[in-house]
């Protein structure tokens, strides 16, 4: 199980999706940034530890996170 985790700029977390596979995770971030009118138009990841996957969708100060539970 995966939780789908987004952090606003002010550093506030809440979870917004969860998701079997990465593939469906990645679904519920692009389902959240259409939801917003938001355009990505890169996804880079990164590890930040054995658990959690960091995604930037190209705004610089907002995240998404991909938590293994």
């Amino acid at each position: 199980m995966l939780n789908v985790i987004f952090e606003n700029s002010k550093g506030q977390k809440r979870i917004i999706g969860t998701a079997e596979t990465n593939d469906e995770a990645f679904k519920v971030i692009n389902d959240f940034l259409t939801d917003h009118n938001y355009k990505s138009y890169y996804q880079r990841t990164w590890n930040k530890d054995d658990k959690t996957t960091v995604v930037d969708v190209g705004s610089h100060t907002e995240f998404f996170y991909i938590q293994e539970v």
